[in-house]
């Protein structure tokens, strides 16, 4: 894992002082496993496409992390009052999933792998399946957060930009 992140700080590097993808993947196979290179080549953006979504980027890493401080706010009421009332269960942990994952995918945003911004897709409109996500104001912050993964998803990463084998 260590090495894995020392080569995308050395990817990401190079991709800042201006150099092609194509370029980068040359220059590093040589010294590193080229498969290695050419994922993390194609699972980050361009770094002048990285500038200038960054404000969309951060839009949808506040939206993710006030959705999840609400989250783990509700949880933590609930538990407190099953506390309260002698009914706590060790299953009324399970509600720690949610925020756990939403931790874990705004890290890879944070860090603009095209992960992130996959996962963010899929779990929004999953999200929208619960009953307790479609009120008021959680559905506008889903709805957004699905439509700001999307775009950005396909400003980061075209089709056209992918570098193959």
């Amino acid at each position: 894992m260590e090495k894995t992140n020392k080569l995308e700080q050395l990817i990401r590097k190079e991709l800042a002082a201006g150099r092609k993808k194509k370029q980068v993947l040359a220059d590093l196979s040589r010294k590193h496993d080229r498969e290695e290179v050419l994922y993390i080549l194609n699972n980050i953006p361009d770094e002048g496409r990285r500038r200038r979504y960054l404000w969309f980027n951060r839009l949808l890493c506040l939206l993710l992390f006030i959705i999840t401080v609400k989250k783990l706010y509700d949880m933590a009421i609930l538990q407190l009052t099953a506390v309260a009332v002698h009914q706590f269960s060790p299953l009324l942990l399970l509600d720690l999933i949610v925020p756990m994952i939403n931790f874990y995918v705004l890290s890879k945003i944070v860090r603009f792998h095209r992960q992130g911004y996959q996962f963010m897709v899929v779990l929004g409109v999953l999200a929208l399946v619960r009953q307790e996500n479609r009120i008021q104001p959680d559905i506008w912050f889903y709805l957004a957060i699905i439509g700001l993964s999307f775009f950005l998803l396909k400003q980061f990463f075209p089709k056209t930009h992918q570098i193959s084998t």
